[in-house]
Parts: structure tokens; sequence; C-alpha cells
């Protein structure tokens, strides 16, 4: 469909739809950008005469058709009910707008002018509101340090405002996450751009996908494969892909902000860190919420990826909605579930929700050896990489049933002695290996799982690391330690429940490690390396409450 046709169909047109008793239009336009290009926009809104507060929802996961107005409508009466008006709006290059989505590099400036577009509008009251989940948070975390003056609240979910964060994991690309994500988005309605997909992110070297996949450089990407350290400048630079320019959005803003995670998001951990580099007096308008699910909001998936529910009492309580919130920020009604300045958190097995400043580290630390003995394998970058069920955290999957253990022989299982008596863990685990390789630098992944009484083996968490992660020189065949801080958590281990470690050198979610120093994304010859660990040097450590 030509979208210049259909700009001239509905350009400045708006559309009342009679729906029993209700009060209210629904509208459509094509908004013109700085640069011309011009982004579909519709929604409904108060008769004329009357004014009302406009929440704002932007987004790229929309189809390449006009939305049907009239079951939109339906879909908003009861927020309009409310009192608000609401408006959406395809992001650049995406559904019916037009131009070409390259993901974070035009948000800043098409929502500006959104917002300026918003404020000529005949029934703008002076109140805006921002509303999002993900990228569609992305959008709005844009350009947050602005602090518009009538943005008088917003409900964040699920994103980090640390680009480094959603890209890599100490140094490993998220190829399983964000590789994947970019590529299926990146310039998606240019139907000539060439897209060779037997192109993959296990590829070497890793620089040179963005030419053998599109046939063209991608600077957002190219950069970001270029710079796998967070102490890198370049994460502090204007430069693109570096996420730089929205990094202080939390802290340079003044509107209330509710922020919501899951112990099971992607973002979970760099929510937390959020959270914790706000100062009381910013926190003391926001509130952050913590609850059991994954990043799309659902419960523990099974191996297959089948959907179950919650192991044992791990129910959901459902939180605070968006339209509670904003009720808050207009008028200082107490909001259910979303009090200032606290953060609230599901402990799973545990069955409550708990309220804090912050959820912090127990003061209990518990230091568990993995076991005895040696166990080696052989890690090789260009075999198919382990496909471990889930994520603890840090990429796609969430919580999802284990394999048996030592279900590779890549990969080493650690099954601890069963617990003796009940212990609330809180906050950041941590693991220590003792390693050695043949290689002067290899990798590290390392899953931590619990089996409850029903002989099932769930996931708790999961990292990733390599032996010269902090740049010091490693001599193969020598013994070594190697470092994990796992994402946040709260969670209950019942007496007789066993904690399994496995440990590997590889995940599928990541892009592989070639074994060979210095910058990942440039190795072109990977080596295939002999990997150990010592279980009787070995812990896992974990903080306690009791």
């Amino acid at each position: 469909m030509n979208i210049k046709h259909i700009a001239s169909v509905f350009a400045a047109v708006s559309t009342c739809i009679a729906i029993a008793a209700e009060k209210f239009d629904t509208f459509n336009e094509m908004v013109p950008m700085p640069d011309g290009v011009k982004l579909y926009t519709y929604g409904i809104r108060p008769q004329a005469g009357v004014k009302s507060p406009i929440v704002i929802v932007r987004t790229p996961y929309v189809a390449e058709k006009p939305v049907d107005l009239e079951k939109f409508a339906m879909s908003q009466r009861d927020n309009f009910a409310r009192g608000y008006a609401y408006l959406y709006q395809h992001c650049r290059g995406c559904g019916m707008s037009e131009g070409d989505w390259i993901a974070y590099e035009s948000e800043r400036t098409d929502g500006l002018a959104l917002l300026a577009w918003v404020r000529k509008l005949p029934w703008y009251n002076g109140e805006i509101f921002l509303q999002g989940g993900s990228y569609l948070s992305t959008v709005h975390w844009a350009y947050l340090d602005t602090n518009p003056p009538d943005v008088k609240g917003a409900c964040l979910d699920v994103q980090d405002v640390n680009r480094y964060n959603i890209v890599y994991r100490n140094g490993f690309f998220k190829a399983g996450l964000h590789g994947n994500w970019f590529v299926q988005g990146y310039k998606k309605k240019n139907h000539s751009l060439q897209r060779d997909k037997s192109v993959s992110f296990s590829d070497f070297p890793l620089l040179d996908f963005s030419k053998r996949y599109w046939g063209e450089a991608v600077p957002v990407l190219d950069n970001e494969l270029a710079h796998p350290d967070a102490n890198d400048p370049f994460w502090r630079s204007r430069e693109p892909g570096s996420g730089a320019d929205y990094r202080r959005a939390l802290l340079d803003s003044t509107m209330p902000i509710l922020l919501r995670t899951g112990f099971y998001d992607i973002y979970t951990e760099g929510i937390c860190d959020m959270w914790r580099e706000t100062p009381p007096a910013r926190r003391a308008n926001c509130a952050l919420l913590i609850d059991a699910y994954d990043h799309g909001g659902g419960p523990v998936k099974a191996m297959k990826g089948t959907r179950g529910d919650f192991p044992r009492g791990a129910r959901y309580e459902e939180g605070v909605s968006y339209l509670d919130w904003f009720d808050f920020c207009r008028t200082g009604k107490p909001c259910a579930n979303a009090a200032p300045g606290r953060t609230r958190y599901y402990a799973l097995w545990e069955n409550r929700w708990i309220d804090t400043d912050e959820l912090k580290d127990g003061t209990k630390r518990m230091d568990l050896p993995l076991g005895t003995g040696v166990r080696s394998w052989t890690y090789d970058p260009e075999r198919a990489l382990p496909d471990f069920p889930g994520s603890g955290g840090i990429c796609f999957g969430g919580m999802r049933l284990q394999p048996p253990p030592d279900f590779r022989d890549d990969v080493a299982s650690y099954i601890l002695p069963p617990a003796e008596m009940a212990t609330d863990v809180r906050g950041r685990m941590r693991a220590r290996l003792a390693v050695a390789s043949d290689c002067e630098d290899t990798c590290f992944y390392v899953r931590v799982s619990v089996q409850k009484d029903d002989g099932q083996w769930y996931l708790l968490r999961d990292d990733i690391t390599s032996i010269c992660a902090d740049g010091r020189t490693y001599t193969p065949g020598t013994e070594t330690f190697v470092d994990f801080r796992f994402a946040d958590h709260a969670f209950r281990i019942e007496k007789g429940d066993r904690l399994r470690v496995d440990v590997a050198s590889a995940n599928r979610q990541f892009a592989p490690h070639g074994n060979v120093k210095g910058l990942q994304a440039a190795v072109r010859k990977p080596k295939v390396a002999r990997n150990s660990v010592r279980a009787d040097a070995s812990t896992l450590t974990l903080f306690a409450v009791r």
C-alpha cells in the first residue's frame, strides 16, 4: 500500500465514531517531523470544547496497515472513562509511518517533535503522561533529560537506560537479545535492502556482520560491536550506538516515574542499578515494582517452550495500573502497591510482597563449595553452542525448567547437598571458579538452578565472563580464578531443596568467544580450547536474611 496515498486520505482528518453514549472522537493523522518525514498518529480524544490529559504511547511493533479506529476506540473506553485521552504513534519506519527505522537513532528528535505537536491540539489541557514497556519505554527515556514541564508523570516498564547492558554482558555481545532484535527491525520497510540470512552472529569476524548481512555499514551496530568494554569512553560519547544521550534520563528529570520490572526480565539488574544510583530526593516521587514475571509479563515456561504455571506458590499479585499511577501524579491520591520513594518486590517461594527502600544483599553470607575433583571439556567456538533453556535476568527466555545435569559433553554440572534449613536469599549471588585453559584467553558460563520438592530444576540466575575480562594477562595451563555476579533476585530455599551449578564455556544467547586475547569481534581464526574447573576451590555465594 502506498504510504503517500494513505497520507492523502487521512492527513489532518478526524473521525467521530458513534458508540452508545460515549462522548469521544477518534482521529488519525500523519504528523510531520522536523526533517519532513510523516509519522502515523491516532487516538481517542474528547469531543469539541473539552480538554483532557493526554497519554502518549509510541511503538515500532505494528503492522503496515491503518488501525481499525472503531476497534481501537472500544479498547480505550475504560481509559477514557477515567478522564484520559490516548494518543498512539507508529515509530519512524514502522507500520504506517514514513522513513527508515534504525533502532534508537531518531526517537529523541521524533519524541520531542510529537510533544510540540500535542501542545497545539485544542483538547490539550497542559498535562502529558507517558506510557510504555521495553522499547516503548526507550522512546520516552530518549528525551526525558530535557525535563518537559508538561510531562506530569510516566510509567516506564522493563527497560534499562544503560545501552551497554542492553548490548553486552561482561564484554559478551547479546546476540540472542540485542543482535537478533536489531536485525529484525533495521530498515524493515526497505524491501530492496539485502538481507543474507545465511549470515550469523556466530560467524567470525563479528565486525563484518553488517556488510555481510545487509551489504552496507550500519554505524549504530558497528560501533557497538567494536566497543565491548563498559569503561570505554565510547559509552559516554555521542557516537551512534552509545546511548549516552539518555543515560541520565531518570536522574535529570523531575516528574514522577513508576519503574516496573520482573525477576526474570531481561533488564532486571540494570533497572535495579538505576534505582540504586538515584538519590533519595529524586526517588521521593518515583517507585519501583519488581514482580515474578519475565520481560513479556509471562510465567515460567517449560523446557519445550510451552507456557505453564509458576512453581509452587510463586503466584503473581497484580501490581498497579498505569492510570492509578497517573491519578497519583495528578491528585496525590495514594497508589496501591506503588509507594513513592519505595521498592516493592515479590519474593519467590516466600509467596509474599515486600516493601523496602531498595533491594539489598542479605547480611548473612553463605559460601558453598561446588564439590571435589576437576572437570574438563573441549570448547570449540565453531561447534553448535549449548542451548540452555531460559535466562536468569540477562537475556530472553525467563525462568524455564532445566534439562538433566551434564546434558552435553561440554557442560559440567555440580549438585550441592540438600539445604539443612529454610533460607531467604536476597540481592546478587556470586560465584568464583578455579579454572584453567590451554588458550591465552577463553570464557566461562555459569548457571544456577534450584530443585524443589516436585523434582524439577528451576532456573535462578546465569552469567558469563572471560579469563581476561579485567584486562589481565593469563598464562595458558595455569590455574586462575574468574568471578561472577548475578542479577538481583529474592527467593526462598526450603529445607531439602538442592542447588545446582552448571559450568560451560558458551551459551547460544551470546556471540562465541574465539579463545584469542583481544577484541573478540575482530577475531578471524578462533582456536579450540581445553578448559577445566576445580570444584573444591570453587564456590557459590548466597546472601541471606535468615
